[in-house]
């Protein structure tokens, strides 16, 4: 995969190519570097690319989705009306790629610069969790049921987590600084790894590497802290902002699919595992018992999870459906 491209179709079998040994959990370092510096040759490069992360989502993601569904194809102009989408699911098919999350990639020009910049908008489901590369170089890890908008332009990275959680990894760049904004909040960074949370209103963040500041996003007024590795920063809805020292690998967990229970609460880790599945758990009267839970568990596997409760002594299942498993507390 190091020769040059020697057309349109060669270099988007390559990004084909790259796209699913990203999907397969695979890759080495040694791989990691040469798709980074396969994908930072050319523009060109990096619309083969986008081109197959748009047919991955018609694929799958948009099948149902009449709005992305109408949306243009991205080697076309965005003011071409929209391409057949026979043509699109034959594109998608011909790939033969598996859907696990929307991407839709749409060029725009900076007003009053002529330079053409890149607008992203990503969003997983119930259960799902994916790692993206930017236009920039920067990779992200996205939770389940999270949203997320990307623009690229001359003079910075701007990210909007418009709601769940995210992981970065910031490819360094002094000249254009890295934004993470939610909530009101901005999280600004150069080149350094940090996790950034939604959720009901309150924002928090998390540092595992290098250092950030985050600010109310006012000028001239507002609470603003710089953080350094193995802090969180959590900011409530009723605006106070709270700064702890946290276990990252515990708390960062997630980005490898397991959820890591310390003498956390039982509601905790209940929201934490009905967000990676479709059947959730629930106590009878909506009561969840105030004990503590300690353990190890894959995403998403709820009835791992209720065995660990019954074998505890913590709590039993009184029924179970498609949707939701009921459980009672233990006396």
């Amino acid at each position: 995969m190091t020769a040059a491209p020697s057309g349109r179709d060669t270099l988007r079998a390559e990004a084909a190519q790259w796209f699913n040994l990203r999907l397969s959990g695979d890759m080495t370092v040694e791989d990691d570097r040469g798709f980074r510096e396969w994908l930072g040759r050319s523009d060109a490069h990096r619309e083969a690319y986008n081109q197959i992360d748009w047919a991955w989502i018609v694929a799958g993601t948009a099948a149902g989705d009449p709005a992305l569904a109408a949306r243009p194809a991205p080697d076309e102009p965005v003011t071409a009306p929209p391409a057949p989408r026979g043509r699109l699911l034959a594109l998608a098919a011909s790939l033969l790629l598996m859907v696990a999350v929307g991407w839709a990639v749409a060029p725009s020009v900076w007003p009053g610069s002529g330079i053409e910049r890149q607008q992203q908008a990503f969003q997983t489901r119930t259960g799902q969790r994916t790692s993206v590369t930017l236009s920039d170089g920067s990779t992200v890890t996205l939770d389940s049921e999270t949203t997320m908008r990307f623009r690229d332009t001359p003079d910075e990275r701007l990210v909007e987590l418009v709601g769940g959680r995210a992981f970065f990894r910031v490819a360094r760049d002094p000249a254009r600084p890295f934004i993470v904004s939610a909530g009101g909040k901005r999280v600004r960074a150069v080149g350094t790894a940090f996790e950034v949370r939604m959720e009901n209103g309150t924002v928090a963040v998390i540092l595992t590497e290098g250092k950030v500041r985050v600010d109310e996003g006012t000028t001239g007024s507002g609470n603003s802290t710089d953080m350094e590795p193995g802090r969180q920063l959590v900011i409530g809805a009723d605006r106070n902002w709270t700064l702890t020292r946290v276990d990252v690998h515990k708390e960062t967990s997630w980005t490898e699919g397991r959820l890591i229970f310390m003498h956390d609460p039982l509601s905790r880790a209940i929201d934490d595992m009905n967000r990676y599945s479709t059947k959730k758990l629930v106590f009878e009267g909506q009561r969840v018992p105030d004990r503590e839970i300690v353990g190890v568990f894959q995403a998403g596997d709820v009835d791992g999870f209720v065995k660990a409760l019954e074998l505890n002594g913590i709590a039993r299942p009184v029924s179970t459906t498609s949707e939701e498993i009921v459980l009672a507390a233990n006396p």
